[in-house]
């Protein structure tokens, strides 16, 4: 969970930085199963296929990970989107593309996008950028520095197993695997109040996501309601 010194700085400056959310073995696994899955599901590969695993089922229950965001929605935390993303060496993807995932002012966020990398991020792999404090107010990044570096950037370079929670409305980038040998990977898990509109289009989940799951991973998925209706529920529990 987020000690207080963590959660304040993540509502102030609008992103945090874990190291070892997971390692050794469990990381391995992780690791296995990105590739199998990358492998046989093809891409885009989001939670319609990602729950068809176990090791993808198991991480939204990962307490590093699901009690940061609990320590933000209480109870209410639901999963909203679920994504592998693969660079390989010499990708063409664009150095920056600043971008908020939505304008919604406020110092509390409503979601909140956690990246854990699977892979080292040094410069070369193409860190994410964010640019802290952005997440206040309504402005958007300029138009005409999209794709340059702004002032105050931040590049976030971590070894492997480590995760990036990012408020969903500062201003952010991914950036290019420059580097000559080795991937860039990343797991997407977008998470936010139950009562946002979930990303479903149009799909349901694989038969796999419902076996012998757990209440709060019922909860997590939009399957359990924490209580009633959006006006009764305990956000303490």
């Amino acid at each position: 969970m987020f000690t207080p010194e963590e959660k304040r700085f993540f509502l102030e400056q609008g992103y945090l930085v874990v190291p070892n959310i997971i390692e050794g073995e469990h990381l391995q696994r992780v690791q296995d199963a990105f590739d199998t899955a990358w492998a046989n599901e093809g891409a885009p590969c989001n939670q319609h296929k990602l729950l068809k695993y176990g090791v993808f089922r198991d991480l939204i229950e990962h307490p590093p990970i699901l009690d940061r965001h609990k320590a933000i929605f209480g109870n209410q935390v639901q999963l909203l989107q679920y994504d592998l993303l693969r660079q390989a060496p010499g990708s063409k993807f664009p150095e920056r593309m600043w971008h908020r995932d939505f304008v919604f002012p406020g110092d509390r966020p409503l979601s909140i996008n956690t990246i854990l990398f699977i892979d080292d991020i040094t410069e070369e792999k193409g860190p994410t950028r964010v640019v802290p404090r952005s997440h206040m107010g309504e402005q958007l990044p300029p138009s005409d520095r999209k794709n340059v570096p702004l002032e105050g950037e931040i590049a976030v370079e971590v070894p492997a197993g480590s995760a990036i929670f990012i408020n969903s409305a500062i201003w952010h980038s991914g950036a290019r695997n420059r580097s000559e040998t080795g991937l860039r990977r990343g797991i997407y898990l977008y998470f936010g109040y139950w009562w946002l509109k979930r990303y479903e289009m149009n799909q349901s989940f694989p038969w796999q996501a419902y076996e012998n799951a757990s209440e709060q991973r019922l909860q997590l998925l939009g399957i359990r309601m924490p209580d009633r209706d959006v006006h009764m529920y305990d956000p303490e529990k």
